[in-house]
């Protein structure tokens, strides 16, 4: 008995692949344009850029103790040099 291979199409080229196993979350490469894809849906497989972290994280606490706001030093005008 032959494995079904699933079909995605990339979001970047729109080349066709032909996917042997199929992972929510699996990463791969697109053979035609070497862009680097991740499984976000199985029913149809569906194909859409990877990202090195996951977008919600950028609502959460800001890294490093910085914050979301610009950052300025308060300098007052100062009228005699």
């Amino acid at each position: 008995m032959a494995l079904k291979k699933e079909t995605a199409y990339c979001p970047d080229c729109d080349a066709s692949l032909r996917l042997k196993t199929v992972r929510l979350g699996q990463q791969i490469t697109c053979r035609e344009c070497g862009t680097l894809l991740e499984i976000v849906g199985l029913d149809p497989v569906e194909l859409d850029w990877a990202f090195d972290e996951p977008l919600e994280e950028e609502e959460h606490e800001p890294r490093y103790g910085r914050s979301h706001v610009d950052e300025y030093d308060d300098y007052s005008v100062m009228d005699d040099y």
